[in-house]
């Protein structure tokens, strides 16, 4: 693949998830002619899809507004295709990492070589993360030092339907006299506040559910990952309550 960037542009700093995110996005949408505030805006806020932007520039995979052919590949790719693309695309755009150095790198060697890139601070940071878990994604070696710089979640599977987690709940139970669930209130999840609720199961035993989230700055599959596992707990203490009154 062609070189297209240098160290005078800023490196990827959105999360990395967000970017997997627009990959599982463009591969259901399909790539457009041109990728416009028009056509992202609709999955993606204004400051997140900015960064989505820069990051695809910085990979070679948009001129301006026009999607490269790297753009196509990245959206049809299967999972084996998608680790090879990345590797290829991450190997081309980050010219100030040795990536032969990599298998035995400190995290103090991989701050020094992105600091060769307009980037500090928080900023920096994320940039290191976001090439961390791109870089693991695609199966580069690396240090386990390195690999501890990337702050990003792995993908979760994907959650059993409503049902089955009902039934499960009603075959793990084994006690002849439930118990009524005691529960503090649902968590709520203002801007980055910790909320806590605790759950008596029916069998026994209990379940803490801690939340401290941005709702204002996490990707749009974590704001629904975090809000389904609260309706979840929510549902569970009203069942739990109605079948044991």
């Amino acid at each position: 693949m062609e070189q297209r960037v240098d160290v005078a542009m800023p490196p990827p700093y959105v999360s990395f998830s967000t970017f997997r995110t627009l990959r599982e996005w463009l591969g259901d949408e399909g790539v457009p002619l041109r990728f416009d505030r028009s056509f992202w805006e609709s999955k993606f806020s204004g400051s997140t899809g900015t960064q989505l932007v820069a990051a695809l520039r910085f990979l070679g995979l948009l001129d301006r507004e026009q999607p490269q052919q790297g753009m196509e590949r990245m959206a049809e790719a299967t999972t084996a295709e998608w680790r090879f693309l990345l590797a290829e695309l991450l190997h081309d755009s980050y010219t100030a990492v040795p990536f032969d150095e990599l298998p035995r790198a400190t995290p103090a060697m991989v701050r020094g070589w992105f600091r060769a890139y307009p980037v500090d601070g928080h900023t920096l940071r994320k940039a290191i993360s976001f090439f961390v878990s791109a870089a693991k994604e695609a199966d580069l070696p690396m240090s386990n030092g390195v690999r501890k710089m990337a702050k990003g979640r792995p993908a979760r599977q994907p959650a059993p339907p409503p049902q089955d987690r009902v039934e499960a709940r009603r075959t793990q139970a084994t006690s002849t006299d439930p118990r009524p669930v005691a529960a503090t209130p649902a968590a709520s999840v203002p801007g980055g506040s910790a909320n806590q609720t605790v759950v008596s199961l029916e069998s026994g035993g209990t379940v803490t559910l801690s939340v401290a989230v941005d709702l204002f700055q996490i990707s749009e599959s974590d704001r629904k990952f975090v809000l389904s596992l609260i309706d979840l707990t929510k549902g569970y203490a009203t069942e739990t309550v109605q079948s044991g009154g």
